[in-house]
């Protein structure tokens, strides 16, 4: 009897094992947003957006004309530039007025592009290729002690990488598939972007970040429809990557991605941004976080059609992220139940201690208070019919938005 029943009681556990970790789009500003899943699938689709960036100053001096690479660091914003010029520039956000520069002594700037940082090192990408014949592409590394050490001047060690898939290194100018001017390092890896002027895709390429010689091959890519030209990483997880088209008007534009398993940044939410024209708003070229959510945006001289000068703006995203950054500690927030009531809806969050919030899509809070024992009603009352956000947080600080409807 046992026998004869046990395959059938285990394919009932197996689908309810299943329908426990129902996979789907998470996120609640997604137009496919899926109320039932709780794990995260990365297929999540956005309206198409715009993204306001706001005016901060011009970068004035002719030495930044051709500014590349962004980093913020200890409240100081560095920039660098993609010709020749083998310097850091500490700027003043306000006025653009440079305030300090540091030679790079041991290294020529072939094609400086990114700029990015860990809790030890500054990593500067010679990586820029538009011709594709390059064969001594690296990434310069220092100690970021050195930017306040008082030396005047800037010693790097180098990390050597050539691209296993590259066979073909004849001159073809921005008609190649390995240039690259965008990349964020996590950890002990350095995470390269392609700048694909072929197929306008994005590649992904890992490279330790230690000084050695090394060929590497592509993980993963992305359909970025126009060309990478920054990357940047937000202390907790979120990555953006800029870029523009260059097919006249030359739509500038942001990718953000956001709420991936570990490092597989294409795995998780892919929202793209349209930024205006590089007609009127300027070739972007660097990007830099300077919190969780903004941060800073540079466009260098733009000279074709019209002379636009190269400017410094800045960006906020907090605006677009309702899920958690990655998909690694939720804080048991998975285990959440939201059930529609006649009256509205209870929320059932047995054994998780935190709070909630309830917020109109005007961005209005409309609720907040602490979980109770067990669940909690979310019920018409006073509100107004319409659509609500309504977001838990853990006692650790990992979140989770579903999105109800009055």
């Amino acid at each position: 009897m046992t026998q004869r029943y046990f395959p059938i009681l285990l394919l009932l556990l197996l689908a309810t094992v299943h329908l426990n970790a129902q996979s789907g789009c998470t996120d609640p500003m997604a137009t496919n947003y899926d109320p039932t899943a709780v794990v995260n699938d990365g297929s999540c689709v956005y309206p198409v957006t715009s993204l306001s960036l706001s005016p901060v100053t011009d970068l004035t001096t002719p030495l930044l004309d051709e500014n590349s690479g962004l980093l913020y660091l200890d409240g100081q914003l560095w920039l660098h530039v993609d010709d020749l010029d083998t310097n850091l520039y500490r700027i003043d956000t306000t006025n653009s007025t440079v305030l300090e520069s540091l030679p790079v002594r041991n290294a020529w700037n072939y094609d400086w592009e990114d700029i990015s940082s860990d809790s030890q090192y500054v990593y500067v990408g010679d990586v820029g290729n538009n011709v594709g014949s390059r064969t001594n592409l690296s990434i310069l590394r220092f100690d970021k002690a050195q930017l306040s050490s008082g030396a005047g001047y800037v010693q790097v060690d180098t990390i050597r990488f050539s691209y296993a898939d590259q066979t073909d290194f004849t001159p073809a100018i921005d008609n190649t598939r390995f240039d690259c001017e965008a990349f964020v390092v996590v950890d002990d890896t350095l995470h390269l972007f392609s700048k694909d002027w072929v197929t306008k895709r994005t590649r992904r390429y890992k490279l330790p970040a230690q000084p050695g010689t090394y060929s590497i091959a592509p993980v993963d890519s992305l359909e970025a429809n126009g060309l990478i030209t920054s990357a940047a990483r937000s202390a907790d997880g979120a990555i953006v990557l800029l870029g523009y088209d260059n097919v006249i008007p030359a739509p500038c534009f942001l990718w953000l991605l956001f709420d991936y398993p570990g490092t597989d940044f294409f795995a998780g939410n892919k929202r793209r941004f349209s930024l205006g024209s590089a007609v009127t708003a300027g070739q972007v070229e660097g990007i830099c976080f300077t919190d969780n959510r903004s941060g800073f945006v540079s466009n260098e001289r733009f000279q074709q059609i019209v002379n636009v000068p190269p400017r410094l703006k800045r960006f906020d995203i907090s605006a677009y992220i309702t899920a958690p950054i990655t998909a690694i500690d939720d804080g048991g927030l998975r285990q959440l139940r939201l059930l529609a009531t006649p009256n509205g809806y209870v929320l059932e969050h047995a054994g998780i201690q935190g709070e909630f919030s309830l917020v109109n899509l005007s961005g209005r809070k409309c609720r907040e208070e602490r979980l109770g024992q067990g669940s909690t009603r979310i019920e018409r009352d006073r509100l107004s019919s319409g659509a609500y956000l309504l977001t838990v947080r853990s006692a650790n600080g990992s979140s989770r938005t579903f999105r109800i409807v009055f």
